[in-house]
């Protein structure tokens, strides 16, 4: 499967909407009372705080060679542990969408984990914290483990060294 990764673009928001509530919905919906207007204003808010303040949000989307969005992530940085003062990027999202073969799906997740890490190392950010709320997430979280996270529950938190270079993959 050939795809590109590239940063979120205003006519995007809605397929973000759809991918979300296409494949994830089910996780969460006996939880939380689902309002996909929030969710695309909030997908639009973070869009524009990328745009002008490109150091504070990732917004990354995956397409298809045919242009379709077939995963993004969100990741938010200014978080911070009540304990410490080190920054924290947070790992807001991390969609994919569900019809993809294993394979490829493992793929768009190792390429999150990458993203995340260029981009914390460009932000200045030690500390990358991402949290599932899946009902299966023992695979995701292996991810996590093979690229150096330490998981705790359903939370993964990586500590980068900011001296070394930003990582080139």
């Amino acid at each position: 499967m050939t795809y590109t990764w590239g940063p979120l673009q205003g006519n995007d928001i809605n397929k973000l909407v759809e991918l979300s509530n296409t494949h994830f919905r089910h996780e969460v919906d006996e939880l939380f009372d689902i309002d996909l207007v929030y969710l695309e204003k909030c997908i639009a808010h973070g869009f524009i705080n990328q745009l002008y303040s490109p150091l504070s949000e990732l917004l990354s989307v995956a397409k298809d060679e045919s242009g379709k969005v077939i995963a993004w992530t969100w990741a938010k940085v200014g978080e911070r542990a009540v304990w410490s003062t080190d920054p924290i990027l947070t790992i807001s999202m991390a969609h994919i969408d569900m019809s993809l073969s294993p394979k490829a799906r493992v793929r768009i997740v190792n390429d999150m984990l990458d993203l995340w890490e260029r981009f914390a190392h460009l932000a200045r950010t030690p500390i990358i914290c991402s949290t599932t709320m899946r009902k299966e997430q023992s695979a995701f979280l292996k991810l996590h483990e093979r690229k150096g996270y330490k998981v705790r529950n359903n939370v993964a938190y990586k500590r980068l060294n900011l001296t070394q270079a930003t990582p080139a993959n």
